[in-house]
């Protein structure tokens, strides 16, 4: 699905829209095809419990209604070998709002939400 940026990737900030393709239960690729750029999302409530507060600011850009609104949080995810030392960004989410096609990534508190977890530390032997 198609999404448009009302809050921009840190770093990207004149991609304005990408497209969200879901791989399994943990994965998802998002991509713009104009300017060869794509991210590998985790969704976090397959690995582990993950909650944060949204601001108001960021309701109203993504015209989110707590009652109604279909939406999904995704984190960016930097690709390693093995796939184990791969890392998780927990603490810059991606929010997508499946009802208007709108995302933003949020910037969350980095002393409470770490920039860089193992994968292998969710990973069950």
């Amino acid at each position: 699905m198609k999404f448009d940026v009302v809050l921009p990737i840190l770093g990207f900030e004149k991609i304005k829209s990408y497209e969200l393709e879901k791989i399994d239960e943990l994965f998802f690729s998002l991509e713009n095809k104009e300017e060869k750029v794509s991210f590998t999302l985790v969704n976090p409530f397959v690995l582990r419990k993950y909650e944060f507060d949204m601001d108001l600011e960021i309701k109203k850009e993504l015209e989110i209604d707590d009652t109604k609104s279909s939406i999904m949080v995704l984190n960016p995810m930097i690709i390693k070998t093995p796939i184990e030392n791969s890392t998780i960004n927990f603490a810059a989410p991606l929010v997508f709002n499946f009802d208007n096609g709108k995302m933003a990534q949020i910037v969350l508190d980095a002393y409470e939400y770490k920039l860089a977890e193992k994968l292998s530390e969710f990973i069950k032997d």
